[in-house]
C-alpha cells in the first residue's frame, strides 16, 4: 500500500460522534437510546423548547415535547453544580 492510501483514524468516543452528529443542544442518557434535543436560542418570554427523543438503532424518533422556563432550569443547574462541591 503506497503513502497515498494510508489512513490514520483519529480515536473518538460514540458520544463525542454524536454529540458532533447532533450539535448544540444534544444531551444524551448515559444508561438508555434517550436524549434531550434543545433549542438553540430562549424565546423572548424566557421559554426553551426541548424534545424528549429516543433513538432504537434504526431511526430517531420524538417521545414528547417540553416547554420549559429558561431561568428555572438555570437556576436548577446552578444549584445542582452547587450540591456537587459539598
Amino acid at each position: 500500500m503506497g503513502e497515498d492510501k494510508k489512513v490514520i483514524r483519529i480515536p473518538i468516543s460514540y458520544i463525542q460522534r454524536m454529540k458532533n452528529q447532533k450539535g448544540i443542544g444534544y444531551i444524551p442518557c448515559e444508561v438508555s437510546g434517550r436524549y434531550l434535543m434543545f433549542d438553540n436560542h430562549v424565546h423572548d418570554n424566557g421559554l426553551i423548547m426541548m424534545d424528549v427523543m429516543t433513538n432504537n438503532g434504526e431511526a430517531d424518533k420524538k417521545l414528547c415535547e417540553m416547554v420549559l422556563n429558561f431561568d428555572d432550569l438555570a437556576k436548577l443547574v446552578a444549584e445542582v453544580s452547587d450540591s456537587r462541591k459539598d
